[in-house]
């Protein structure tokens, strides 16, 4: 029988609340009041021993549900759990129901023996009755019948779209959802008809997010203003279309914590259920990740516009911070990966979060971290009472965005770095995407939780990078002693404490060979890719830095296809002299040795935000001063670049590469700046390498159409597919209702690679491709059959890309490239290419 304990700060309340509780429901429930404090309780107040004491005495495995009024009784309560032990705290909840309406339900579920979810449940009807008698609704929550009636009632334009993605609009659909929205002048608002709870902004990442909306429900979308139309037009395909990840998995079930469920458990105490999150196997000292809990200060503030420009420069930081994560994250693992962040910076930047914020400020005078801490609190409670786990799941993003923020506004010198003297395997009650992203794959073994799941954003991550991971074990587990041995067993979702000598010993071979196994893929690798019938086929890495090198080196890379030297120019006040740049590209150079490095010259415009450059406002960056057109505008800025490129090639095989060439007097321009360096260093008696080998950036068709007059002038060619495609298609790739769009193997793009490789080596040049689709194992052979002779894309992506090559014949490639080429659509090409891949793996 689930048991009541009723907490408020007076104690008559409390007990003629018990006694009218007890009237309801039958003397099998156990009613237990606590409130006040003093010698005889009779002054207003809470006291956590009393709390406590309360618990324990009605206390079954059965469960007790805790009512409180409100105030310091929510926090004497927080309190009071915080001495139990796990094993009890697993079957109390504190509920947020009314004292006196929830009281009653929950006496009278709780006399028809319900199990305490129900009870729970019930109390949280509990007003219900009382509102439909009054007519009343809470504000932001309608009845399907006054939605549909409110939505059709309102101004403006609506359309109803069913959800077809199975997770609806969790963090990044939901995210895609949210810029289109922005795009456009117009008010749009979003409504989940199924469930009746909306209408809300389609400007707030949060408030969509938490409508709960996943697969099957429908929404209604309801848009006015100037362009009204069209954004209701493009949201509604979009929506339609399922985000571009209709039918990727099955919805999970609810469930209260991730179930773990091992292919087989062994019959020892020390082998423990857990969740599969990503296959490995990992054998280490246990290391614990303790979170340190933040103290918010609480005051009152008389300055509030000071408060706000507090506010206003710690949320800049960690916009800032968020930034550079998602782009070292980028270079890493890959773009879809990186888009976690992309709805980090949402959850920052939402008007809605940031009005509320400000309200706290103006109106109660509040201080910045405790206004933010109470809007944060708020949306992550919003998140948490979602019936969907996935999108449970997402309150870990608002709480990491929330804690990032608390920190600068606290002062601190940053987030707790996971970093460990000796290899360990880290356990740890839950991890943020950010803290996953910065584990240091050298000395974090494998990594355990007890929350998460295979859907949360951590888990993506791990897999990405491929560190053993499980979740779901048990909580005690954390009483563990620091140091012991433990083995995470990723393949059959087992974590072993303290395995005894036979079991370790199994597991070290398993993970020997299992090591072994990578260890061959990776020093195949190091093999230069040939085809079976001799062909060569260079294949190089897209970096950013000398760390991306090092990996780069370790995976097999040939040499770098594409270093982005943007990572030195943004995130900064001030440019990079000369010389910093000098040092940086040395660095990179030690590290790749004699390999061959195409360094990009500065590739940025007006979409990216640099402080020391007045770079113009555009309707469409994308498309305006940006890359070799803007440096040939920043002469200064050029100049430095290309003579620390001239400089760092005297020692390094460097070769020069000129982004965004449209046409031949911007190669000849951008040369004779190269030219106009080279003579400036010789005056001055400064060493560098001359002649050096040009090339160019084919990502504007026009630069592909003119391949035949441009060949002649450079040494090599490098196809940016990322950009060739959408500049090809006018689909601009971020631009998520046209995904469809975002394919190199359209056949239009096809063409133009074919053509500018044979115009390229019918100028005795050869050609390269650095884009996304150079590491598309289904595209490499079409790539290879067209003329490519230089694949360039993610380190990781390395070894297979070679161990592949190798099984292909020009035989093979040649007519699959035709037949490519010849295809109608994208659907045909690519459902070609798929073809041939499943056939040859």
């Amino acid at each position: 029988m689930v048991n009541l304990v009723l907490v408020s700060h007076s104690r008559n309340l409390a007990e003629a609340v018990t006694g009218l509780a007890k009237q309801m429901s039958s003397e099998d429930v156990r009613i237990v009041p606590t409130g006040g404090v003093g010698d005889n309780r009779d002054e207003f107040g809470t006291d956590a021993v009393q709390i406590l004491e309360a618990i324990q005495e009605v206390y079954t495995p059965d469960g007790v549900l805790i009512l409180m009024d409100l105030g310091s009784a929510i926090l004497s309560t927080e309190m009071a759990l915080e001495f139990l032990p796990d094993e009890m705290k697993e079957n109390i909840r504190v509920c947020p129901a009314p004292l006196i309406e929830g009281s009653v339900a929950a006496s009278v579920q709780a006399s028809l023996g319900s199990d305490l979810e129900t009870v729970y449940q019930e109390a949280l009807a509990a007003l219900q009755p009382k509102q439909e008698q009054l007519g009343y609704q809470p504000a932001g929550e309608l009845t399907t019948e006054m939605a549909a009636a409110a939505g059709e009632a309102a101004e403006g334009l609506s359309a109803d779209v069913q959800l077809i993605n199975p997770h609806g609009l969790h963090a990044r659909p939901a995210a895609h959802f949210v810029k289109l929205a922005s795009q456009f002048d117009a008010d749009v608002r979003v409504l989940n008809l199924t469930t009746g709870k909306g209408p809300v902004s389609a400007r707030s990442l949060n408030a969509v997010a938490t409508l709960g909306a996943v697969g099957g429900h429908v929404v209604r979308i309801s848009a006015t203003g100037p362009q009204a139309a069209e954004a209701l037009k493009a949201l509604q395909e979009i929506t339609a279309a399922g985000f571009g990840e209709a039918g990727e998995e099955e919805k999970p079930k609810k469930a209260a914590r991730p179930q773990a469920t091992p292919l087989e458990l062994p019959a020892d105490q020390r082998a423990h259920p857990a969740v599969k999150i990503c296959e490995g196997i990992a054998a280490g000292p246990i290391a614990f990740f303790h979170k340190a809990a933040i103290e918010v200060p609480r005051r009152r503030v008389e300055d509030a516009p000071a408060e706000l420009e507090r506010l206003k420069a710690a949320m800049a930081k960690v916009e800032k911070d968020i930034l550079a994560q998602r782009n070292d994250l980028e270079r890493r693992v890959g773009k879809n990966e990186a888009e976690i962040f992309d709805a980090h910076l949402l959850i920052l930047q939402d008007p809605d979060l940031q009005s509320g914020v400000k309200n706290l400020i103006h109106n109660q005078q509040l201080n910045a971290e405790a206004a933010w801490d109470d809007s944060i609190r708020q949306i992550f409670e919003s998140y948490r009472q979602l019936d969907d786990e996935y999108l449970q799941q997402r309150a870990v993003d608002v709480r990491s965005v929330g804690d990032q923020v608390l920190v600068e506004l606290l002062g601190a010198s940053s987030q707790k770095i996971l970093s460990f003297d000796q290899p360990v395997v880290l356990f740890a009650e839950d991890l943020t995407p950010f803290e996953t992203s910065q584990l240091n794959l050298e000395k974090v073994l494998g990594m355990v939780t007890v929350l998460g799941g295979p859907t949360s954003h951590s888990a993506i991550l791990a897999r990405a990078l491929g560190i053993p991971a499980l979740a779901g074990v048990d909580a005690r587990l954390q009483n563990t002693p620091e140091g012991t041995m433990v083995v995470v067993d990723g393949f059959k979702g087992i974590f072993w404490v303290d395995p005894d000598a036979q079991v370790l010993n199994d597991y070290q071979l398993q993970r020997a060979a299992w090591l072994k196994e990578r260890q061959e893929l990776l020093q195949a690798s190091a093999a230069l890719a040939q085809m079976q019938d001799g062909k060569r086929v260079e294949v190089v890495a897209n970096i950013g830095s000398a760390a991306d090198a090092r990996t780069a080196v370790k995976n097999g890379a040939e040499g770098v296809g594409l270093l982005r030297t943007e990572f030195l120019f943004l995130a900064r006040n001030s440019a990079p002299n000369e010389e910093e740049q000098y040092q940086q590209l040395v660095e990179i150079g030690k590290e790749m040795g004699d390999r061959p490095i195409i360094v990009r010259t500065l590739d940025i415009g007006g979409d990216k935000e640099v402080p020391y450059l007045q770079l113009p406002q555009e309707a469409n960056p994308f498309l305006g001063v940006r890359a070799t057109r803007l440096m040939l505008k920043e002469k200064g800025l050029f100049n430095a670049q290309l003579r620390a490129i001239l400089r760092a090639s005297q020692a390094y095989r460097y070769r020069i590469m000129f982004p965004m060439i449209a046409s031949l007097w911007e190669l000849e321009a951008a040369k004779q700046a190269l030219e106009a360096a080279h003579q400036e260093l010789e005056a001055e008696g400064i060493g560098h390498r001359w002649p050096m080998e040009v090339g160019i950036m084919v990502e504007i068709p026009s630069a592909a159409v003119l391949s035949g007059i441009l060949a002649p002038e450079v040494d090599f060619f490098s196809i940016g597919t990322n950009d060739l495609t959408q500049y090809t298609l006018a689909a601009e790739r971020g631009n998520p209702q046209l995904s469809g769009y975002a394919d190199g193997l359209h056949p239009a793009v096809v063409q133009l690679i074919a053509e500018v490789c044979d115009n390229a080596h019918r100028a005795g040049k050869w050609v390269g491709v650095c884009g996304e689709l150079a590491g598309d194992l289904e595209a490499l052979p079409v790539l290879i059959g067209l003329g490519v002779d230089e694949l360039s894309m993610n380190p990781g992506s390395i070894p297979k890309a070679k161990a592949y090559i190798r099984k292909l014949t020009t035989s093979m490639v040649k007519p699959l490239a035709e037949e490519v080429r010849s295809a109608r659509d994208t659907q045909e090409s690519r459902r070609i290419a798929a073809q041939f891949y499943r056939g040859q793996n």
